[in-house]
This record gives C-alpha cells, structure tokens and sequence, in this order.
C-alpha cells in the first residue's frame, strides 16, 4: 500500500470542480482539521493516519476537497463525518491500488533464478511449506506473481502458502477475484499468460489453481501481529510514506517474522533504516533484496511463533 499521485475524482466530482473559484490547498488545512478526519477515519473505518508522512496525507485530502467542489475545509469535515461513502472515497485517494504483474521484471528475476529456488529446496530437506506474506498487496498482482513464479519451479510434494494483506477490504475482494485489465499483465511471460490466465472481454482472469494458493486478509502493518513467521516477504513502495520511526517499527516486526535465513524485498526507493540493518546482511543492493541473519548470530529469540 502507496499513497496516491494527486488527482480528482470523475463525473459529477469533476463538474464540482471546475466551479471552484479559489483552489484548496494542503497548506490551508489545519492541524486541528487533519487531527478531525483522522479521528473519523480511524472510528468509522478502522484506518490508521498514525505513522503516514502529514504532507503527503494533507496534499491527497486536499486533492478530494477539490475534487468534490468545496475551497475550504469546514464543510468537507461535516459531510465526511457524515457520509460512510465519502469516507470511502477518501480512503481510496490515501490508498494506492494501481499495480501490475512482474512489476520491476529485475526484481522478479533475482527471485526466481537465486531466492526461490534456494527456499524450496529447503522446504523439501525439511519437509515444510514455503511460506510467502505479500504486505499492501493492492489489488494482487504481486503475490499472483510470487504464485506463477513458484508454479514453475515447484516439484511433486512442494508445499506452498502465501498470505497477501491489505488494509482495504474493497481491493482485496478485487484481488480475490483474479481479473485484471490487459495493461496490468503486459510483463507477464507469453508462456505463463496462455497457460494460466483465459481472455475474456478485453480482461485476463487468472486460473484458479493460481488463485487458489494465495489467500488474502486485511491487516495494518503498523499495529496487527503477523500472520506466521515467512521464508519470504515483499514489503515493496510502502515504507517511504511513513515517517523514520515507524519504517524502523516495521522492519523490526518483519525481521522478528522472517525465519532465519529468510528474504525481505523492498522497494527500490527503500532501505533498511537505524537499528533494523542488525538483523540483515544485503543480497542485493540494486534490487533491495535482504537475508535475514541466522538467530545465533543476533542472539534474539523471534518474537512471533510458528503457525
């Protein structure tokens, strides 16, 4: 989960729009307003503003004051505590849910030619599953990709589990449904689009032994406990709209869910921050792929248990 590019929203938001004569900004809107909506979206929709980067927030609220046709806050503050749609609507300008399959085909390389063909041999010596956790996973293109990676690789007897979490409940019901427009699925293979996805009306819909293997929930990062400690997690585009405390908080509770040996993905604008580079050595630094250090060699008992 990213935060969205400025923009409004369509219809008749757009006619609202073109009737403001003065523009609302983010620096016209005031802390005790910010404070406001962040009361409201986290009691009436369960979402956390705690962590986010402030201007970054307050450049995509603005952007939906404009786009419903107000030039001042005061107003926007009383329909939003009002209107569960609008507070929808807000959320999705917060919440990016624009993704596309193989996404950095690099990265996506690296992975399948070095990362997952070392975590399934493991997985057959010890006899476990493969464990993947995709966090903001949009609206599943990322660990659809993971999915159609190992499908290739794995052998008779692979066991494989991969948990993808969101903090929208709307795009994860997208994500389930494995149906995605011709421009998200242009970096995928020929091969393994003919194989694993059907065409219809201009739309690729996945198969279902590809979506099956990848099960999805809502889950904030900054303040749910993980799902199982993983071989393997992406945590891609999402770190660099926290504030450095938080990022710090994060990759402390990914490095305590990684298995030893495992591998942490991050975005190619992101790093590992403070005291969380203790916990990793670097696999490769242009790709941000990160290996978790054996527990001997941090003397840390992991915080999460086994599922």
């Amino acid at each position: 989960m990213t935060i969205l590019p400025e923009q409004s929203g369509a219809g008749e938001e757009e006619a609202a729009k073109s009737n403001i004569t003065k523009p609302f900004t983010a620096a016209e809107l005031s802390d005790q307003d910010y404070s406001r909506i962040s009361l409201i979206l986290k009691e009436q929709q369960g979402f956390l503003l705690d962590g986010y980067k402030d201007m970054c927030i307050k450049r995509r609220i603005a952007a939906r004051i404009r786009a419903v046709g107000l030039s001042c806050s005061e107003p926007y503050l009383d329909r939003l505590e009002k209107d569960p749609t609008e507070q929808e609507k807000l959320l999705a300008t917060l919440t990016i849910h624009v993704s596309h399959f193989f996404r950095n085909p690099s990265t996506y390389a690296v992975l399948e030619q070095r990362v997952l063909p070392e975590l399934l041999l493991r997985g057959r010596n010890n006899k476990s599953k493969l464990r993947v956790w995709s966090v903001g996973c949009s609206s599943g293109e990322e660990p659809y990709s993971i999915a159609l990676l190992c499908r290739t690789l794995m052998r008779e007897g692979d066991l494989l589990s991969i948990i993808a979490t969101d903090l929208s409940p709307k795009i994860l019901l997208t994500a389930k449904r494995g149906r995605f427009p011709a421009e998200r699925v242009k970096e995928i293979p020929a091969e393994i689009l003919n194989r694993n996805f059907s065409q219809d009306s201009g739309c690729f819909q996945l198969h279902d032994p590809i979506r099956q293997l990848v099960r999805f929930f809502r889950h904030d990062i900054l303040c749910d406990p993980p799902f199982y400690r993983a071989d393997l997690i992406l945590c891609r585009n999402m770190l660099i709209y926290f504030s450095r405390e938080q990022q710090q908080q994060i990759l402390c509770t990914l490095a305590d869910t990684l298995l030893p040996g495992g591998y942490l993905v991050l975005g190619r604008a992101e790093t590992l921050v403070h005291s969380c580079r203790d916990f990793f050595r670097c696999i490769d630094p242009a790709e941000r792929i990160y290996q978790r250090l054996e527990d001997e060699e941090l003397s840390l008992t992991p915080a999460v248990p086994e599922f």
